[in-house]
């Protein structure tokens, strides 16, 4: 998720940039490291995304 700038991130947005096919819910795991505060709207979370997103300032939202 570090592709984006921080700020808002939505379904489609991750759609666009190849992250998510579109075909099925977008589940945002924990993989990986995260560096910038995002607000990131999708369909789920894991435990441990949740923990990374808000831990650098950002905020989740399941849509």
């Amino acid at each position: 998720l570090d592709i984006f700038e921080n700020g808002d991130v939505t379904v489609e947005n991750l759609i666009e940039k190849g992250l998510a096919s579109g075909k099925s819910p977008v589940k945002i795991l924990g993989n990986g490291d995260i560096s910038k505060a995002l607000n990131i709207k999708a369909n789920g979370f894991s435990a441990s995304a949740k923990e990374k997103i808000e831990k650098q300032g950002g905020t989740i939202e399941i849509v």
